[in-house]
């Protein structure tokens, strides 16, 4: 009985941790880690890792899936008509560049 008791509780701790490990939303992490760039021409820009799914869902919301790099951000011109996708190293790389240029 007792052990069946301890099965149990070891399943339920289990299964616990099982749905805590579980990938969020691709659209709901997407819309959460949004980033609007402050410059001339606005352009929002949201990081999204370059997977099956995040495409998928950044696709239905937004209509096309475009990743830009962190120069193409900088970069004057006209503003976008949708929101573009940056890779969470190139977003950090967009970061740096900001810091060094607001030295």
């Amino acid at each position: 009985m007792r052990l069946m008791i301890c099965a149990a509780a070891l399943a339920a701790l289990a299964g616990g941790s099982a749905i805590a490990k579980e990938a969020p939303n691709a659209a709901q992490a997407a819309k959460d880690a949004v980033v609007s760039d402050t410059g001339q021409t606005p352009k929002t820009l949201y990081i999204c890792e370059d997977s099956a799914e995040t495409r998928r869902a950044f696709a239905r919301e937004y209509g096309v899936v475009e990743f830009v790099k962190a120069e193409e951000v900088r970069a004057g011109g006209e503003a976008w008509s949708a929101p573009k996708c940056i890779t969470s190293v190139e977003a950090r790389r967009l970061k740096a560049k900001r810091l060094a240029s607001a030295h």
